[in-house]
């Protein structure tokens, strides 16, 4: 969270650009891929280790793999979130393994 708003802080210019499905899920929420000042949060986020590649659906997936091996990447280098042995797993976040 403190990452993005840092970001968001500090741009000059936020843009959402739609995939080709939806532009809304089943919830009411955007599904878009969001630039500040050009750059992809998505994707500086998974760089950083600060997010994890989850619920992407067809045909709002045109990125998927490109994001699956940012991921990757994150994770090899145990970045943030990948850091923490099991923080992240199949059913979501896990804070209690950082005690």
């Amino acid at each position: 969270k403190d990452y993005t708003i840092k970001l968001l802080e500090h741009a000059k210019k936020v843009e959402a650009v739609y995939d080709v499905g939806p532009e809304t899920d089943n919830y009411d929420r955007l599904l878009a891929y969001v630039f500040i000042d050009d750059v992809m949060l998505q994707e500086s986020l998974l760089k950083e280790g600060l997010a994890a590649v989850r619920f992407i659906h067809k045909p709002n997936n045109t990125l998927e793999d490109e994001f699956r091996e940012i991921q990757q990447d994150a994770e090899k280098e145990k970045l943030n979130i990948w850091s923490h042995q099991n923080y992240f797993q199949k059913d979501g976040f896990h804070p209690e393994v950082l005690k």
